[in-house]
């Protein structure tokens, strides 16, 4: 072999060699792609996540809803009571093993008689509504739109959520107390401009049930991405 054929011949067997390792680590990436979409595909789904309630006081009590707020806020919002009363309810009542919910318009009707019925001792209004336990809703905000801006809509029902126990030993205190805040939608902190007014008030009053009952009993979420 001369000197010019050997020379000429070495570059031939080096792009070869090269086009090999380029081939086998193409193959070697494109397999561990692969790999990476078959294992997403066949992967589980994450559990939904338990979450434990705050209070387990309700169960197989006789319960009523009583929802308090102020006269600006029940101007603007006068079904407020009982809307969020009525959802509340049905939550508990749907939730919380062995509770009875007396009907929400009978606790309204109770409240519209008795104007003064948040200067009451509890265990008195306990005795004349007929139950053992009574969850206290405060509202202290519940609007559909943003402030000042009736073209933006963004429903949020803020407040305050307490029990009284009036079959325990302090039948006049509380036994639990805890805040509740919601906004819909949850990922639209500006709001949105194509709503209307149903849609809101349902979406944010389901929300807000959701907040303030699920203190009272263990749920399942899905969680987060």
């Amino acid at each position: 072999m001369t000197a010019h054929q050997a020379g000429s011949d070495r570059p031939g067997r080096g792009r070869i060699v090269a086009g090999l390792v380029v081939s086998t680590l193409l193959a070697f990436l494109s397999g561990c792609e692969l790999f990476g979409y078959v294992a997403q595909g066949v992967a589980p789904k994450p559990s939904p996540m338990l979450v434990k309630a705050e209070y387990h006081g309700l169960q197989n009590q006789k319960v009523a809803v009583l929802v308090d707020a102020n006269q600006q806020l029940l101007f603007e919002q006068p079904l407020a009571q009982l809307e969020v009363g009525e959802v509340i309810s049905r939550r508990l009542a749907g939730n919380v093993p062995g509770i009875t919910v007396i009907d929400a318009r009978q606790v309204v009707d109770f409240q519209n008689r008795n104007i003064y019925w948040t200067t009451v001792p509890y265990s008195q209004i306990a005795q004349r509504l007929g139950v053992t336990r009574l969850v206290l809703v405060e509202l202290t905000d519940y609007r559909l739109h943003e402030p000042g801006n009736v073209n933006v809509w963004r429903g949020v029902i803020s407040g305050n959520i307490a029990v009284a126990e009036v079959d325990g030993p302090r039948p006049d205190d509380l036994v639990y107390d805890a805040p509740v805040s919601v906004a819909y939608p949850p990922d639209k902190p500006l709001g949105v401009l194509k709503s209307d007014q149903r849609t809101m008030r349902l979406a944010t009053l389901d929300l807000f049930s959701r907040a303030a009952a699920g203190k009272f009993y263990d749920a399942r979420e899905e969680r987060g991405e």
